[in-house]
């Protein structure tokens, strides 16, 4: 099968309503298999929940059939490790708005998924360079070819748009 966008696998990292919103649309539209993880059961329990309900939703307006909304539920799995995401083509975190989190979760992505991997941001307040600057590996410089590699890994999402770790 041929997927234009080139995302074969999507990981989402937090499965508060951004998190699970971003799952949600990533399954229905662009029919995309999607790893959904949560360091909290609850959450990820609620996300199921709030999934389900979007669905309904959908069908009853009109907008999926009933076939389409269990098909798009199939392509969301909920998995309990980050180390679950190692072959994503793609994560998207969509954790709380504190930057040293951020960063440390894009460290732990760095270090645990493909090389290859696009690591993005859904962060509406804190800078994409910021971030991107934690995943350069410690004693390297940002300036460097590793430490450019290792950043701009990095992309920020911004409606449809993506900005790209540097210079933004």
């Amino acid at each position: 099968m041929s997927i234009a966008h080139g995302i074969r696998q999507l990981g989402v990292l937090g499965a508060g309503q951004m998190g699970t919103g971003i799952a949600f649309v990533s399954a229905v539209r662009a029919k995309v298999p999607v790893l959904l993880h949560d360091t909290s059961p609850t959450q990820l329990s609620s996300a199921a929940s709030f999934l389900s309900t979007l669905l309904s939703k959908d069908v009853s307006k009109g907008r999926l059939t009933a076939t389409e909304a269990a098909e798009a539920k199939d392509r969301i799995r909920v998995v309990e490790t980050v180390s679950a995401m190692r072959d994503v083509d793609m994560v998207v975190e969509a954790v709380s708005e504190q930057v040293e989190l951020k960063k440390r979760v894009f460290r732990g992505l760095r270090d645990t998924l493909n090389e290859d991997a696009i690591l993005a941001s859904n962060t509406s307040s804190i800078s994409i360079t910021k971030i991107a600057a934690g995943v350069v590996p410690e004693g390297v410089s940002a300036a460097s070819v590793e430490g450019e590699r290792a950043a701009s890994r990095v992309v920020g999402m911004c409606g449809s748009l993506l900005r790209t770790g540097w210079g933004c």
